[in-house]
C-alpha cells in the first residue's frame, strides 16, 4: 500500500453484529512497539492507541462485556460496559491497563475466556489465569527459560484445557496441573479448538490438521501443504486459515474457499459469532453472512 497512514492487522474480534475489534501496525512504523487499535460501529471507525507495546491477540468476555487486548510484552488494555451495551459511548474514557511481569521468560501470544475466565499463554510455556480480580501464573510445573512455546489454548470448562505450540507439543489442564500428552507430530502447532469435550482440533505447519482428546491424537489428511494460521467453527463446519485463504472442513471433506472477490484476500486470524464469520488477514479484512463473502475497508487503508 502506498498510503503512509495504512496498517497492518495483528488480529481482529467480533463484538456483536455490525461491531469488530481490529488491532493493527503502522506500516510506515515497523520498528515502533505500539498498536493503533481500530473499532467499528457500524460501519463508524474509532481507534485507541496502545503506546507501549504490540497488541497481537483479543478475547471478549460476555458476562461483563469486556475487552482484554493482549501486548506481547505484558501490557494489557481493558475496557468493559457491563451491563449496558457494548458501545462507544459507554465504554469511551473507561480503558484500564493491567501487566504481567514475564521477566525473560518472553511473549505472550494468546488470551482466551474459558468457563467465564481469562486464560494466556506464550513462550517458555507460560500460562496465566485471571480468577477474582487478579492474574495468576499457572504454568506446567518445570516451565522456564526456553521450555516450548505455546502459541495458543482452548477449552470448555476449567478443568478441560489444551494448549499447543512448538515440535508438536500439546498440553491438558484438568484445573489443577498440566499433563503433557501423547502427540503424533514434531511440527509446530499454531491453533487449538475445542468442538465439544471429546473433539478437538489443533492445526500447525505443512497442512497439519490434528483431531483428538486428552485420551488420543490422530493426523487427518488435508491434502494440503500450506501452514495453517487459526481455525474457527462456523454453521457446524471448520475454517481454516493460510497466508492465501481458507479451507472449510465439514468433518469428511476439505474445501478450499472461493471468496469471489478480486483481487483475492489473504487470510490469518479468524472468528465467528451472530452468524457471520470474519477473515482478519494482514491487509484484509472481509467478512461471511452464510451466503456472500464481503470486503470490509478500514479507512486507514483507503
Amino acid at each position: 500500500m502506498n498510503n503512509e497512514d495504512s496498517l497492518s492487522f495483528t488480529c481482529g474480534l467480533i463484538v456483536g453484529p455490525g461491531t469488530i475489534v481490529v488491532p493493527a501496525l503502522y506500516n510506515s512504523l515497523p520498528g515502533e512497539h505500539m498498536s493503533r487499535v481500530a473499532f467499528c460501529f457500524d460501519g463508524n471507525w474509532v481507534y485507541n492507541d496502545v503506546d507501549n507495546d504490540i497488541v497481537g491477540a483479543i478475547c471478549f468476555r460476555r458476562s461483563d462485556n469486556s475487552l482484554w487486548m493482549l501486548g506481547r510484552n505484558g501490557n494489557i488494555r481493558h475496557v468493559k460496559s457491563g451491563p449496558a451495551d457494548f458501545t462507544l459511548a459507554n465504554i469511551r474514557g473507561k480503558f484500564e491497563n493491567h501487566r504481567i511481569e514475564t521477566g525473560r521468560l518472553g511473549e505472550l501470544l494468546c488470551i482466551r475466556e474459558i468457563d467465564n475466565e481469562l486464560y494466556i499463554c506464550g513462550q517458555s510455556s507460560q500460562v496465566y489465569r485471571h480468577s477474582n480480580g487478579a492474574w495468576e501464573n499457572i504454568s506446567p510445573s518445570g516451565a522456564r527459560i526456553a521450555s516450548p512455546t505455546l502459541e495458543s489454548l482452548d477449552g470448555l470448562s476449567h478443568n478441560n484445557v489444551y494448549a499447543v505450540g512448538d515440535s508438536g507439543h500439546i498440553l491438558h489442564y484438568d484445573g489443577a496441573r498440566w499433563s503433557t500428552l501423547d502427540s503424533p507430530t514434531h511440527r509446530p502447532l499454531s491453533c487449538v479448538r475445542c468442538k465439544g469435550e471429546d473433539e478437538v482440533y489443533a492445526c500447525g505447519n505443512d497442512g497439519l490438521l490434528l483431531v483428538g482428546n486428552r485420551n488420543e491424537w490422530r493426523v487427518v489428511d488435508t491434502g494440503r501443504t500450506m501452514n495453517f494460521w487459526d481455525m474457527v467453527l462456523y454453521d457446524g463446519c471448520l475454517y481454516i486459515s493460510h497466508a492465501d485463504g481458507l479451507v472449510r472442513f465439514d468433518g469428511y471433506d476439505f474445501l478450499d474457499i472461493d471468496m469471489g472477490i478480486a483481487p483475492p484476500p489473504h487470510a490469518h486470524k479468524l472468528d465467528a459469532r451472530d452468524g457471520f464469520l470474519y477473515s482478519f488477514g494482514v491487509d484484509d479484512i472481509v467478512k461471511f453472512d452464510g451466503s456472500q463473502w464481503q470486503r470490509v475497508i478500514c479507512p486507514h487503508n483507503t
